[in-house]
């Protein structure tokens, strides 16, 4: 669960090629919040995630500084869901179904068949 909801949202998108590069990467992931008892069980890394991605390297014990510090510092391209787990996982499992490529990205969708989605509508 954590891995699905770490990696995967309706407006996270994920990069191919040339168009993805080591910033991007790091970057598109979503930090939420997991409550004080999964955050102390399982050291933060649900609501540190993104901090774990820019540098693998930080302690557990620094992460909450970590992330407030990368969340100050890039603001633009700092990915937080406020949404309570149970709501995010449900929208994750009926939105997030399929991918498809729009521009230079690859998004998900609910629809069955994202190849027929208009690029004006996407």
């Amino acid at each position: 669960l954590y891995t699905w909801l770490q990696h995967t949202d309706v407006d996270v998108p994920h990069f191919e090629g040339d168009d993805w590069n080591l910033v991007k990467g790091a970057f598109m992931t979503i930090d939420r919040p997991y409550g004080p008892v999964l955050d102390f069980l399982h050291h933060r890394i649900g609501s540190s995630h993104v901090a774990h991605h820019i540098n693998h390297t930080i302690p557990h014990y620094h992460a909450k500084e970590a992330t407030e510090a990368i969340a100050a510092a890039y603001p633009e391209l700092y990915l937080y869901d406020p949404t309570p787990v149970a709501t995010a996982t449900w929208r994750v499992g009926s939105k997030c179904i399929a991918v498809y490529k729009r521009g230079n990205e690859w998004v998900f969708t609910d629809k069955p068949m994202p190849a027929q989605i208009p690029a004006a509508s996407a």
